[in-house]
């Protein structure tokens, strides 16, 4: 980590004009939490500075969607009001994403790109079938979320995750770790419904688990317990048995599955009643 270049910009044009210009090594930081730890700085030449682009941190809801600027940290999105009706799942997550100062650093696009699959907002991500908007030295794309936590181009930053939010839907958002706070998912849920309270009844849904595999997990057969079901008395326990046959289709041999299976029957519990909750109230 001896010998590269730092620099940093206010505007994301200048950021684009620099990548097109140089054959350097380049890596990003924005809020920094992997760079040392994760090694990310060890090869680099040039150490491109994202922290006060403010192109990059926004929240912006323009009715059917919700975009937020790959720069905009956990606590913005923690606090907003529009992240908290419209992708409460979000909001749930930001707020667990480790300490108040990590909170205040880390950055939803350095969540993705980092591709920890303990990521917090990743999950809520695959639940809401997020876009996320790139630029680079090779121009912009439009990527799915496992598109980018496959990795991305050299040269390549997240300038923009786009949620398309529906009509009368709620999500919530659940984790467990070693501790009960600053910790780290040992395996986390979210989850998105459009629920019919007369008829206590999921229309559609889609929920996804993270801290399973490489990326957030979401089988078809979970999807399917989310379409035209009947919430009941039963349906935690249900939900409870299906997601523990996912971790054991997963993850099963490794030194981690015992716990994770007894882990996410808790969630299911979890995340009942926090979503059922949610949608009687509305």
């Amino acid at each position: 980590m001896i010998g590269y270049e730092i620099t940093g910009f206010s505007r994301l044009d200048d950021v684009l004009r620099k990548l097109m210009h140089t054959s350097a090594k380049t890596v990003f930081i924005s809020g920094g939490t992997d760079f040392i730890n994760k090694g990310v700085g060890k090869d680099a030449e040039l150490v491109i500075d994202l922290s006060q682009v403010a192109d990059l941190k926004y929240i912006k809801d323009t009715g059917s969607e919700v975009r937020i600027g790959g720069g905009t940290t956990f606590s913005a999105i923690a606090a907003s009001p529009v992240i908290k009706a419209k992708v409460t799942a979000l909001a749930q997550a930001a707020r667990q994403v480790g300490s108040v100062q990590i909170r205040n650093r880390a950055t939803i696009g350095g969540n993705i790109a980092s591709a920890s699959p303990a990521g917090d907002s990743l999950p809520v991500l695959a639940a809401f079938n997020a876009s996320i908007c790139t630029a680079g030295s090779k121009g912009t794309r439009i990527l799915t979320l496992e598109e980018a936590l496959n990795g991305l181009q050299d040269k390549e930053l997240i300038t923009e995750i786009v949620i398309t939010t529906p009509v009368l839907a709620n999500s919530g958002f659940v984790k467990i770790g070693s501790r009960s706070q600053v910790t780290i998912a040992k395996i986390s849920l979210a989850a998105i419904v459009s629920y019919d309270s007369k008829k206590r009844m999921i229309i559609v849904g889609k929920a996804a688990l993270g801290a399973l595999g490489k990326g957030p997990v979401c089988p078809a057969k979970v999807q399917e317990f989310f379409n035209q079901r009947i919430v009941d008395k039963c349906f935690a326990s249900d939900l409870a048995l299906l997601l523990a046959e996912t971790v054991d289709e997963a993850i099963t041999g490794r030194a981690s599955h015992p716990y994770k299976k007894a882990a996410v029957k808790g969630l299911a519990y979890d995340l009942t009643g926090l979503l059922f909750d949610a949608c009687e109230n509305n």
